[in-house]
């Protein structure tokens, strides 16, 4: 890794698109069970992507 990669290098964008489909997938299904599809959504996509950032993180 170089010095010009950028501040987001350390990032794998492939893992966090696959973590934030998994937790667009959950949000569906969490939405279904509350009955409130935006909070659903919301907090899917959110744990989704905080799991994908995670997860590139502890692979670099």
């Amino acid at each position: 890794m170089s010095d010009d990669d950028g501040r987001l290098s350390w990032l794998h964008w492939p893992t966090v698109l696959k973590g934030l489909a998994l937790g667009i997938g959950a949000g569906l299904i969490l939405a279904v069970s509350l009955g409130d599809f935006y909070l659903g959504m919301l907090l899917g996509t959110l744990n989704g992507l905080a799991f994908g950032i995670g997860w590139s993180h502890s692979r670099a």
